[in-house]
């Protein structure tokens, strides 16, 4: 049961700002971060939905550091067109770089163990045709992002899954770690943070003399500035977000007898990694499109039941695997399942960030570099 606000919890201003960032995610963290290096002197408040060190994406991801995988460019590229597809790629290699530059590896244990895009035994065509592709792929990715040789052929893992492509400078993090991180280093600086709050739709802002007043279940938050850094929460306040959930499991420890590293399938949508002598897998979304587009982060028995198949009939055959954990995280598109749109100003002095298309992970810190320099300058 929710309990209902009283007249003295909404009547009273909660906070007043310059910025104000909605979402206390990778993405609106970060903004804060590079808001208060922008200028010291502004009041920043960084609101979240969900209880302090939890969010619906980047707390409940599979923590995969990546930047694409072969099939998954390629896709992309086809539809639509290789400069918008490359340029994304750029940006997420830019990403990664960046939480590299702002903490130390070991703090969110960064782990550059490499990638490998495996590819079923009926997958032959698809591999070839991939195999066909490297070259430009590779030309592309060295004036992109500077790197050589990022894909290479490569042998599968097993004979189910027995095609491969190797994928360089890819990696593993904890981003529950990341997180924790990205809060304590903001906790020193002028920053105030209120959690539990939820924003309401744009029709209920008031603005007055240029500055914005936004009625909440507490009390007013008045600000000047505002990034809507919410991702999938930006479904809820703009009409051109779609979410898409991602359930991941994880196994009990067991000798799976995989390298160390991070795995990728079918174009993106089946992902797996190593945790120690655990099995990480998250995916599927694919097999119930309309079903995930879901606010909910709440795994599913169909999902869960799914994967732990995938898991037993192609990653592992043949071996007993006990499931330990299940969790979902919610991820936001546009509603034409393009990725690329991750700025767009709704208001004067209003600017969202966010719509990643399942890479807020790598996208998070250089969309929002990009976007509070684009709001505040």
């Amino acid at each position: 049961m929710t309990m209902q606000s009283s007249y003295w919890e909404t009547n009273r201003v909660l906070s007043t700002a310059d910025l104000l960032i909605v979402g206390g995610g990778f993405t609106g963290l970060s903004a804060a971060h590079f808001a208060y290096i922008k200028n010291p002197s502004f009041r920043i408040t960084v609101v979240e939905k969900h209880p302090y060190g939890q969010s619906m994406a980047s707390t409940r991801n599979a923590g995969f550091a990546c930047f694409g995988s072969p099939t998954e460019i390629l896709a992309d590229i086809e539809f639509e067109g290789i400069e918008q597809a490359l340029a994304r790629v750029k940006i997420r290699y830019e990403g990664i770089q960046l939480w590299l530059e702002m903490f130390s590896a070991k703090d969110f244990d960064y782990a550059p163990d490499g990638g490998l895009e495996v590819f079923h035994s009926t997958e032959s065509s698809i591999y070839e045709k991939t195999l066909d592709k490297l070259s430009l792929l590779n030309s592309e990715l060295e004036h992109h992002i500077g790197c050589k040789g990022v894909f290479s052929p490569s042998y599968g893992i097993n004979d189910s899954l027995c095609y491969g492509i190797g994928i360089a400078g890819e990696a593993g993090l904890h981003p529950g770690k990341l997180h924790s991180s990205l809060l304590s280093s903001l906790q020193s600086k002028p920053i105030a943070f209120i959690n539990g709050i939820g924003i309401p739709p744009l029709e209920y802002w008031i603005k007055k003399k240029g500055v914005w007043h936004i009625p909440t279940a507490s009390g007013w938050i008045i600000s000047e500035y505002i990034l809507l850094a919410n991702n999938a929460g930006l479904s809820e306040l703009t009409k051109n977000t779609v979410p898409g959930r991602g359930q991941v499991i994880l196994t009990e420890p067991f000798n799976h007898g995989l390298p160390a590293g991070t795995f990728h399938a079918r174009e993106g949508y089946m992902y797996f990694r190593t945790l120690g002598d655990r099995i990480l897998l998250g995916g599927g979304r694919d097999a119930f499109r309309k079903q995930e587009e879901s606010m909910k982060p709440i795994g599913t028995k169909e999902v869960k039941l799914y994967l732990e198949d995938y898991l037993t009939t192609h990653i592992c055959p043949g071996q007993q695997v006990s499931i330990a954990e299940h969790w979902a995280g919610i991820m936001a598109f546009t509603n034409n399942q393009q990725k690329g749109l991750l700025s767009k100003y709704l208001e004067d002095k209003v600017l969202t960030a966010g719509r990643m298309g399942g890479m807020g992970v790598a996208i998070a810190p250089r969309a929002a570099q990009d976007a509070v320099h684009q709001l505040l300058s």
